[in-house]
């Protein structure tokens, strides 16, 4: 099994060291390699004798502060667009670590942003640090489902992660409804979900699966809005969610279930597209000592 490879795009500002500081701990967490990285724009860059050169020597201290020199991979420096330059470096990895907002000023995730085309775009799931002190000790994590094959994407990881920390996993399905629908027709309907997280428990999750509880709610909200009360009333760790990706309908336009969500939770949150790998069985490197973190 390889080690778990985590990209860690930076702007070196304070945000953004949180997520440097999340990606240190995960690698220490599954004896895996943090590679930081920058990409160099000299008009938003402080020093005045600014080159890629110069970035290089801030990034390689920056990240020694923060990341053990045993986890810490070569940083990279690029030239090119933020966005182009880390959805393109991105595809040699496992995982990329990033904050949702930095020097821009950018105070949630907004249509528009480096993170929210990063996550659209990335091959590798796409971890948003929101609450550094709340990730460690990974103890709870939270899957929405729509059942779509996107969602399958995201299964793997969790297994691997709460496989790795003893964390229980809340698989969680939101049936929004109306008043006009029958009560008998409901009923059917969740029961067909609950016999179906059975089976994706004993499918993808078979190795952690007395740790993994599982509901399909009925409810008059919109998915959204139920997802999001959810998180804020159980305290997880860690969410994971899917999304629509480079296809389908335009990648989390105002009103989408997971881009709303993003936007107004502040748990720790992993993403995953349709272009994520959905297969982590051969990927972590599991240590003796991964509760230590």
């Amino acid at each position: 099994m390889k080690q778990l490879s985590i990209l860690v795009p930076t702007d070196f500002s304070d945000v953004s060291i949180k997520a440097m500081n999340v990606a240190a701990k995960l690698a220490e967490l599954v004896n895996g390699k943090v590679t930081p990285m920058y990409s160099f724009e000299k008009i938003r860059y402080e020093r005045t004798d600014a080159s890629p050169e110069t970035a290089m020597e801030d990034l390689n201290r920056v990240a020694a502060q923060h990341i053990d020199k045993k986890y810490l991979a070569n940083a990279v420096i690029s030239t090119r667009k933020p966005i182009d330059a880390i959805v393109d470096i991105a595809k040699d990895f496992d995982l990329v670590v990033m904050s949702s907002h930095g020097r821009t000023g950018i105070s949630k995730l907004m249509l528009g942003s480096v993170t929210e085309k990063v996550i659209r775009l990335s091959k590798p799931p796409v971890l948003i640090v929101k609450n550094e002190g709340n990730l460690f000790p990974l103890e709870r994590i939270l899957v929405t489902t729509d059942f779509s094959q996107n969602a399958k994407n995201s299964y793997g990881l969790a297994a691997k992660l709460a496989e790795i920390t003893g964390a229980s996993i809340h698989l969680l399905y939101a049936v929004t409804y109306h008043n006009t629908e029958p009560a008998t027709h409901l009923t059917a309907y969740v029961r067909g979900k609950e016999k179906k997280f059975r089976n994706y428990i004993d499918r993808f999750f078979s190795k952690v699966a007395n740790r993994v509880t599982f509901e399909a709610t009925l409810t008059k909200k919109s998915a959204h809005e139920f997802i999001t009360r959810h998180i804020s009333e159980h305290g997880y760790n860690l969410v994971l969610m899917s999304t629509l990706g480079r296809t389908g309908l335009d990648y989390l336009k105002m009103g989408s279930t997971t881009g709303t969500v993003i936007r107004n939770i502040e748990t720790n949150i992993i993403i995953t597209n349709p272009v994520t790998g959905s297969d982590w069985n051969e990927v972590v490197e599991i240590k003796e000592s991964a509760n230590a973190v």
